[in-house]
């Protein structure tokens, strides 16, 4: 045994010595016009007379590096998409380190004055990312990002601007591989569609994990936006005045500069009708959440400054009204009655919240970095809420009857502070794949919030006499602070070619403290100076945890994987002073993580996924303390909570031909929580539910999507699509309702049509079609099962007419079937407008906009869920014409003269409504 592991340690230390005297091929890849990097490019290392490679890089905008190169002669092969291919040999001695500079010509769009139209490609597949390609997807003059997205199969947009990509959110959208957006990653909605080339979905990775090269499981995606040939370099934004009936009303307007590695972008938005127009009119066709006023700013900032220090800024200032008036029913299932709750309320609700981030990022040299993460958010809020509600008691035998009516008129303010920092260093050794990574985090929160609670309910027996009477009038100040630090570093050392391990040792530890004191009115004094021990309670709650992580990784162009161990210890200490209790709980789990990727050929790949995450309880769950905003919902913390678990797989695969045009993107997804946090309800008297967190087991869930995408037309230079995407999902959900385990079994299926079709970009149709089934089954109470049915479809139509006028519509219609005791609804909704380009440059324009011209939308909502049905109707803005005066600007100084973008305006030689002039 003793000679077996001498032997391989000696094996080891001499393919190491070797390994370290490979040499090292570096270097940029650049635009030969402009001198910008170009993302993205492929380095290929090949032998002289070989057409196999043996190395293969993308660079970014910090170039390349291939590694490993053996001694001999080579040819180094460079291409990127739009820019012709170049061919470098190179001759490599031992522990060569080359640098090179590489300038790649763009493509010729016309040859001898004859353009060459083909059927533009709408998907391709690289491995695990996913490629749209723009120019496949016909959208209307002046489209932004976001009706880009809307078109594109597997991809959804909600109504309040949320990205999904087959059930999984985007949390990251990128430019040309710069990340832009550190706040708001809505704000790259505004992008214009006429510059955007492809849009990348990938799993969204961390800055150290593209570092080390170590792949992470993600449950997000990240977007990468990649701009045409010509216009990385572009100048672009509006302005706009808008008058609707009455005092209806918006202004606002947008700036944006791309120019190499200087990106800006600032927006102002002013108006009191919901967001319905900012320059266009809003594609949110869904129910509105009452009247909403908005005032905001935002600002997003990149740049590079030199030749190592990279800086990125954002700030993104919003106020807002929301004025709402709302009635709603809910029906509460139990065993052996229901509750039915119907309530009238209005609110005031007014925020403010100043968020600024910002990154830093300094390459100290080739094999060091330093980066910083900062954020900063100042909010405060003022929020009125009253209403009324009455409840009556449902039993099995039909004998029904009043249990109690509730008033309430609540007051709120709120003023918070919280602050984040993340530094980290990152080093590359000499030998190739070895990395060392450590980096420190520190936040603080701080949360001032008076307020004051008055609430009379009133309790009745079958007769209709009152059998209790309680009354609330306080005055409260809730204190919140928190603070946290941690620290972590990683370790990567390489076994052999392609073949990588990992080390990962992380410490974090966090502590809320959260101190509430109530005093009731004293009708004596006149004052609020009665102390109410009930609600008021000083808590204090700390997590710590350590956690070592292994992992072995192996990364080749046709597989790559990732195989972890992680264990962690947890402790959570719990202090509530009212009355004097201490508790610590401590947990140790294991967390194994699995990952990898197939590639299965062109245009196809599969990828499998499992990853385990634990879950602490929050300080609301956590603090023995009852809310009593709904007197007639109180719910209450539980200091002895246990963290959760869960444990989730995925399987996704990708297929596209470019033959045929078609294409599958096909996903599994399953979970299963272990000491799941629900809340346990229980029946008082007058049809009060009191609340009270608790740990559960049995939760589980399985799914699949799949999306279908295909052709409509062989005819070159069409741009004519289809796609249809399916969904279904099997939900065992646990729950307790008066002592007694509830188990919840649903089912829901889903099935989106999209159709895209155009004429020469004079008249473009979408139809976006759908339906919706769920079913809910309840264990407690099974004569309450819940099903319904929705059916949804939206029409949009644009078409240009002469003398540069234009019309646009949207029609939405959506039905919702009868649901349990919840009535059917049907509900349709028209928006148009017509606008008419002025001037020789057609920068302005005239624009007249109607929204809900039907005047049908009564902004009706139903759901169903455990244990309970629920309706519920806002107010909110009726049919409006809008009249509006736009300035629209875009300047493409990248783009040669004579080239134009896909919506030029008849008169400009240099591109859309603006001059072709280069950038200072």
């Amino acid at each position: 045994m003793k000679i077996s592991i001498l032997t391989i340690l000696t094996l080891f230390v001499v393919q190491t010595i070797t390994y370290g005297q490979s040499a090292v091929i570096g270097g940029k890849v650049q635009d030969s016009t402009s001198h910008t990097a170009i993302d993205g490019a492929d380095i290929f290392l090949l032998g002289r007379e070989s057409r196999k490679p043996l190395l293969h890089v993308r660079a970014d905008s910090m170039g390349f590096v291939l590694r490993q190169v053996p001694n001999g002669n080579f040819r180094i092969v460079v291409s990127a998409a739009g820019y012709n291919s170049d061919t470098l040999p190179v001759i490599v001695n031992a522990s060569d380190s080359l640098s090179l500079a590489v300038l790649l010509k763009p493509l010729a769009n016309e040859l001898d004055g004859v353009v060459v139209k083909a059927n533009p490609k709408p998907i391709s597949v690289k491995g695990d990312t996913v490629v749209f390609h723009a120019d496949a997807f016909a959208v209307r003059p002046n489209a932004q990002l976001e009706d880009l997205l809307r078109k594109l199969p597997g991809i959804d947009v909600d109504k309040d601007g949320n990205i999904t990509m087959q059930g999984q959110k985007i949390d990251k959208i990128t430019v040309n591989g710069k990340d832009f957006f550190l706040g708001n990653i809505k704000q790259a909605n505004s992008l214009p569609a006429e510059m955007i080339s492809s849009i990348e979905a990938f799993g969204t990775q961390s800055e150290r994990a593209k570092f080390s090269k170590v792949r992470e499981n993600s449950q997000t995606r990240t977007l990468n936006i990649k701009t045409k040939k010509g216009m990385d370099q572009a100048v672009f934004g509006n302005a706009y005045a808008s008058k609707g009936q009455g005092d209806s009303y918006a202004a606002g307007g947008q700036f944006t500069r791309f120019g190499g590695e200087r990106m800006l972008m600032g927006g102002l938005k002013l108006n009191n009708i919901n967001n319905r127009f900012s320059g266009v009119e809003s594609k949110n066709m869904g129910p509105q959440n009452g009247i909403q006023s908005t005032a905001s700013f935002n600002i997003n900032y990149r740049e590079k400054w030199g030749q190592k220090l990279t800086a990125a800024l954002s700030f993104d200032n919003s106020n807002q009204k929301m004025d709402v008036l709302q009635t709603t029913s809910r029906r509460t299932f139990f065993s052996d009655s229901s509750l039915q709750e119907n309530r009238l309320g209005q609110s005031v609700n007014k925020t403010a919240s100043y968020p600024v981030n910002l990154s830093l990022t300094y390459d100290v040299d080739s094999m060091n970095q330093l980066q910083l993460i900062s954020g900063i958010t100042v909010s405060n809020g003022n929020n009125r809420n009253q209403d009324t509600a009455a409840i009556q008691t449902l039993l099995n035998n039909n004998n029904n009857y009043l249990s109690s009516k509730t008033e309430t008129n609540n007051t709120s303010r709120q003023n918070s502070v919280s602050l984040n920092n993340q530094l980290e260093w990152r080093h590359r050794f000499n030998k190739a794949g070895r990395t060392l990574q450590w980096g420190v985090t520190q936040s603080t929160q701080t949360s001032n919030s008076p307020g004051s609670l008055y609430s009379l309910l009133n309790g009745y027996d079958r007769s209709g006499n009152i059998t209790q009477q309680t009354l609330t009038n306080q005055q409260f100040t809730q204190d919140t602070k928190g603070s946290g630090y941690g620290t972590s570093v990683m370790y990567t050392e390489p076994l052999a070619r392609d073949h990588q391990l990992s080390f990962t040792y992380s410490f974090n530890t966090d502590l809320q403290t959260n101190d509430r004191r109530s005093n009731d009115f004293d009708s004596l004094t006149g004052a609020y100076s009665k102390p109410n021990t009930l609600t008021t309670n000083r808590f204090n709650n700390r997590n710590s945890s350590h956690r070592v992580e292994g992992s072995y990784g192996m990364n080749r162009k046709d597989i790559n994987y990732q195989l972890g161990l992680g264990w962690q210890h947890t402790t959570l200490d719990n202090q509530n002073f009212a009355p004097d209790r201490n508790t610590r709980q401590q947990f140790t789990n294991l967390f194994p993580r699995a990952m990898i990727n197939f590639n299965l050929g062109k245009g196809k790949s599969l990828s499998v996924n499992y990853n385990g995450m634990s879950s602490a309880p929050t300080l609301e769950q956590l603090q023995p303390l009852p809310d009593l905003t709904n007197p007639l919902l109180v719910k209450t913390g539980n200091p002895d909570l246990k963290q959760s678990f869960n444990h989730s797989i995925s399987a996704n695969l990708n297929s596209y031909s470019m033959k045929t045009f078609k294409g599958i993107m096909l996903s599994v997804q399953g979970d299963m929580v272990q000491n799941q946090i629900v809340a346990s309800t229980k029946l008082q008297a007058g049809g009060v539910q009191e609340q009270r967190y608790m740990n559960i087991n049995g939760t589980y869930h399985l799914g699949t999507m799949a999306s279908y995408s295909f052709g409509l037309s062989k005819t070159k230079g069409t741009r004519n699509s289809g796609s249809i995407s399916s969904r279904l999902r099997y939900g065992h959900d646990m729950g307790m309702i008066n002592g007694e385990q509830n188990t919840t079994n649903s089912v829901s299926w889903g099935q989106t049509v999209k159709f895209n079709y155009s004429i020469a970009n004079q008249f473009i149709a979408e139809l976006v079609g759908g339906s919706e089934y769920s079913d809910y089954r309840y264990s407690v109470n099974p004569a309450q099962n819940t099903r319904s049915w929705t059916q949804n479809a939206t029409l949009n139509l644009s078409y240009e007419l002469p003398f540069g006028i234009n019309i646009q519509s949207t029609y939405s219609w959506m039905h919702q079937g009868t649901s349990g005791l919840l009535p059917s609804q049907s509900s349709g909704v028209l928006n148009a407008a017509i606008f008419k380009r002025l001037f020789e440059k057609q920068q302005w324009q005239i624009r007249l906009s109607g929204f809900d011209l039907l005047n049908t939308n009564r902004n009706y909502t139903q759901s169903a869920a455990f244990n309970y049905v629920y309706t519920n109707q806002t107010n909110q803005l009726q049919r409006m014409l809008l009249l509006s005066l736009v300035y629209d600007f875009r300047m493409y100084p990248g783009l040669k003269k004579g080239e134009k973008s896909p919506y030029s305006a008849p008169h400009s030689p240099y591109g859309a409504y603006g001059m072709g002039s280069r950038m200072m």
